[in-house]
């Protein structure tokens, strides 16, 4: 060059240099920090990418510790009833050794209910002391809070919110409706004919969902000693009969005159047909001053009751409807046959006709038994087998087909709209949102039936997913785990302590140990169906959680890793070239300051 005031290669020794330098010094920045983005002209669009991961994984390592202490807090309240549950098996096993009353003397008896006082006050005492962090867990205030109008709790026995998620509503309505009614497990019969009794002895196997017992029923017996006997074993079988009457056969008798119209009754009271029927006639008479006379005549398939009318001279009906009412029910024969009344319309002032007749009368419906299961579903059945003689039963009506055994159904209804599950009288549902159940009285165990029970708060929220809605949330309601809450049906369990009603110092015939032990076994079972649905919430809800956010934080910080993090092995070979670079752009620079100097040797 022989130009010396613009330096071109120079400048251009300065320009490389710069981005020699540039690029040194990223790569230092990049193996001082291990990321591949410092800032965002590093790269935009991976920064974008980076940050939204970032979010999601910190919101994931939360939802993790918010799982991991959900499990602690359930395990809490699950050790503490699982105490409890040990000490009401405690009191189960007491009571049945206090109920051997033969082989225990009254200090024995009054030792064992002293335990069972100490047992249930221990109970209360856990249920008040269950605590995390403060919180009490099973004394009740991790209930769900429920309202009902008196007209929806009148037809409910029992309603349970075991989880509700409210996901923005201030409450959630459960609006149950029965499609189907629940039945029991029913047989019909009219064994009973012929006249009143059983026509040979008869042996008959009864069985119902809790045990089968055998009744031994002599010839001649009637459904009346069929009942009586065989609601003697309803605790070891689970079956009750009851008894439908005989329906009397009805005849009229129709006057040709006003107001003499008469309505004839079978009176004979009985269960079932006897072989006879019975049959009112009005004689037919034309002697003049006739008295009213009533005479009975029989075969051995008809009673014959006949009626001479009270005449005039004149050979003409003087007998009115009232006085035939009266005559009948004075006569010692017709009055144990039948039985007359005047019919709608009719004052009995008209005079009855000659030649009329009421027609063949027996009883219009046999009496009958029904065989039911006590309970409702189709867990619930009866069977009825005669092992000796004969013992016909039939299903839905006593016309209806013969069969030894029939099954109970459980309830049809919906739920929020929803099908519900149904188990006797109870219907439940499961959903990410509420998981309830209802269960109707016996008197709504109807088609269309509906109540509604509106839950406005309560519970215990856990915020376990990455969503802030009911799909990353789980609530759980426990109800208050004491002596005041525990039972069921048949008791609450407090009455099992002194003073209570239901001790062992109170069993006698009419408080039988039977109901002591149903409301143990009652407390028992509604513990170890809240300690298994904590533990299936653990177990299938929590713990896959955890496993599926741990995967998915790996998978996240993989990618998140992939955009920013530094490549050490890539990242070193850049910083030797850029460090090459530098070296090489210096020595140039210093080069190209230099070639302007040369000209110099032309002024030489």
């Amino acid at each position: 060059m022989t130009r010396i005031n613009t330096n071109v290669a120079s400048l251009r020794g300065v320009r490389n240099l710069a981005r020699s330098n540039s690029l040194l010094d990223k790569s230092l920045t990049r193996l001082s920090t291990g990321l591949k983005i410092n800032s965002g002209k590093d790269n935009p669009a991976g920064l974008i990418a980076s940050e939204t991961l970032r979010s999601q994984i910190t919101v994931i390592e939360q939802s993790i510790t918010n799982s991991n202490r959900a499990n602690n807090v359930i395990s809490t309240a699950d050790a503490a009833l699982g105490e409890i549950n040990g000490l009401l098996n405690q009191v189960r096993g007491l009571i049945q050794e206090g109920l051997n009353d033969g082989a225990l003397s009254q200090p024995e008896k009054e030792a064992n209910q002293t335990q069972i006082d100490a047992a249930l006050s221990a109970i209360n005492r856990i249920s008040a002391n269950t605590t995390f962090a403060g919180d009490k867990l099973i004394d009740g205030s991790k209930s769900y809070r429920t309202t009902q109008t008196t007209a929806d709790a009148g037809k409910l026995d029992d309603f349970q919110v075991r989880s509700a998620v409210f996901a923005g509503s201030s409450n959630i309505v459960i609006d149950a409706q029965v499609t189907t009614a629940a039945s029991k497990g029913e047989l019909f019969s009219t064994a009973v004919s012929g006249g009143g009794g059983l026509a040979a002895s008869t042996t008959l196997e009864i069985s119902g969902s809790t045990g089968t017992d055998v009744v031994f029923l002599g010839a001649g017996s009637s459904l009346s000693d069929a009942a009586t006997a065989i609601n003697a074993l309803t605790d070891s079988t689970g079956v009750t009969v009851t008894k439908t009457d005989a329906v009397a056969g009805t005849g009229a008798l129709d006057s040709v005159a006003t107001d003499a119209d008469l309505v004839i009754t079978d009176a004979r009271g009985l269960d079932t047909s006897n072989g006879q029927t019975v049959k009112l006639v009005i004689a037919s008479t034309a002697a003049g001053n006739q008295a009213l006379d009533i005479t009975s005549s029989s075969t051995s398939t008809e009673i014959t009751i006949t009626v001479t009318l009270e005449t005039n001279a004149s050979s003409v009906s003087q007998t009115t409807g009232t006085d035939l009412i009266a005559a009948l029910a004075s006569d010692a024969d017709s009055s144990g046959l039948v039985s007359a009344a005047l019919a709608a319309g009719n004052d009995g002032s008209g005079v009855i006709s000659f030649n009329i007749n009421a027609g063949s009368l027996d009883v219009a419906t046999d009496a009958s038994l029904t065989f039911s299961s006590n309970d409702f579903g189709s867990a619930e059945f009866v069977g009825v087998k005669a092992l000796q003689g004969t013992f016909t039963t039939t299903t839905v009506s006593t016309s209806g087909s013969a069969s030894e055994r029939a099954e109970g159904t459980d309830i049809v209804a919906t739920i929020n709209g929803q099908l519900a599950q149904g188990k006797g009288l109870k219907a439940s549902i499961t959903t990410a949102q509420l998981d309830a159940s209802v269960s109707f009285n016996t008197t709504n165990n109807v088609a269309a039936a509906n109540s509604k029970v509106t839950v406005t708060g309560g519970g215990a929220l856990f915020q376990i997913g990455q969503e802030v809605s009911a799909a990353g949330q789980i609530g759980i309601g426990i109800d208050g785990v004491n002596t005041a809450r525990l039972g069921g049906i048949s008791g609450k369990l407090f009455e099992l302590g002194s003073g209570g009603g239901k001790s062992l110092l109170d069993v006698s015939p009419s408080n039988p140990g039977s109901g002591l032990v149903k409301i143990i076994d009652e407390a028992i079972s509604k513990v170890s169906n809240l300690r298994g649905r904590l533990g299936a919430i653990q177990k299938n809800v929590i713990e896959t959680n955890i496993s599926t956010l741990g995967v998915a934080l790996e998978s996240i910080s993989a990618a998140r890793s992939q955009i920013i993090d530094t490549d050490f092995a890539s990242e070193t070979a850049a910083l030797t070239r850029a460090q090459i670079l530098n070296q090489s752009g210096l020595s140039v620079l210093g080069i190209a300051n230099q070639n302007p100097s040369q000209v110099l040797s032309l002024l030489g």
